[in-house]
């Protein structure tokens, strides 16, 4: 049996906002200042999602898998083909099944936004179509599926499936178009219930890499603005998604624990945004994702971007190397922070 469905999905505004750069004598050469970057209001462009749903085999992971770059590539691309090949299919009967084996499943914030996701938006999609059964959607992942991925899909009871070879389903296929627009669907997403005594305000700290080298002076002000700082690692993936879900003012270094935002989609809209986020990141790693995040789920976002170095423009703006400084540490400045907060 075959089927094909176009969703439309209704464009999303990112509201104009601002970046605050630590001081710098770049913005005056007698005092350093704190630089103010518009950010303009963007749009998420509508789109159609296309999904399809087909009885039969699926590829195998090698068959599935492009090849690797380098000169080996195309052979190493045969050998995984030959070889998984061999491996026994998987029958799964009238089950639904989506293959993500080609997806990166090694970091949370992909598999909320590009797993996740559309997992749910699939369910809602083909609940509402009398025509077909009911039922989970079964993800298909690698036979050595990365134990975070195990973990996030086992909290979320999405059922998996971890193989190489072949599986027999009815598979379904979604493109991989604008994903962060069916983050509204984690609503369906069954979570723990909230806890009265979860922090409102919540600093998101980090670990080893992607640190802030001041991180004593930017906690101690933020905990005299009442916020509780949290290390994501120390909660399991339920708690994560309770306290980012709860929370309404995040100060956040940019990462995959803020992904947990994604959860806030079970509270109500009202008047007032569903979370305010304050991103701190690196010059050397400005990225968007959580604003889209906010604009998507009815929060609002302001950024504050570290410290600037020589060899952040050197590497980024001469040399081209756009993630050489992807995981580095950076500095915050106070007044950047403050302004930011007031924003």
């Amino acid at each position: 049996m075959e089927r094909a469905y176009d969703i439309e999905i209704p464009a999303h505004t990112l509201a104009e906002t601002m970046t605050y750069a630590h001081r710098t004598h770049i913005a005056d050469f007698v005092v350093p200042a704190v630089e103010h970057i518009l950010q303009p209001e963007q749009t998420l462009p509508a789109h159609t999602k296309k999904i399809t749903r087909e009885t039969g085999r699926s590829l195998t992971a090698g068959e599935n898998r492009r090849v690797d770059d380098g000169a080996l590539g195309p052979l190493k691309h045969r050998v995984r083909k030959v070889v998984h090949g061999r491996v026994p299919d998987i029958d799964l009967g009238d089950t639904y099944a989506l293959d993500m084996r080609a997806l990166d499943m090694s970091n949370v914030a992909h598999i909320t936004h590009d797993a996740l996701g559309p997992v749910r938006f699939l369910e809602h999609t083909l609940a509402a179509d009398d025509s077909v059964p009911t039922g989970p959607v079964h993800l298909i992942l690698t036979k050595n599926a990365p134990p975070i991925a195990l973990k996030f899909f086992g909290a979320a009871g999405v059922p998996v499936v971890c193989t190489d070879g072949a599986v027999r389903a009815n598979q379904l296929t979604i493109d991989q178009n604008l994903n962060l627009a069916l983050l509204p669907n984690l609503a369906s997403q069954p979570v723990e219930p909230w806890d009265t005594d979860l922090p409102k305000k919540v600093f998101i700290s980090r670990r080893n890499a992607r640190t802030v080298i001041n991180e004593p002076a930017v906690f101690g002000f933020l905990e005299e603005r009442g916020y509780e700082r949290i290390y994501p690692e120390d909660l399991s993936i339920p708690q994560q998604w309770s306290l980012l879900g709860n929370a309404t003012d995040v100060v956040g270094i940019h990462g995959a624990g803020l992904s947990a935002l994604g959860f806030c989609a079970h509270r109500a809209a009202e008047a007032e945004p569903r979370f305010r986020l304050t991103e701190l990141f690196s010059p050397g790693y400005a990225n968007t994702c959580f604003r889209i995040y906010a604009g998507v789920l009815g929060g609002k976002w302001v950024g504050v971007r570290g410290k600037l170095t020589p060899e952040i423009i050197e590497d980024l703006d001469v040399r081209g190397d756009r993630l050489a400084h992807q995981m580095a540490s950076f500095e915050v400045d106070l007044e950047a922070l403050e302004l930011a907060l007031a924003y």
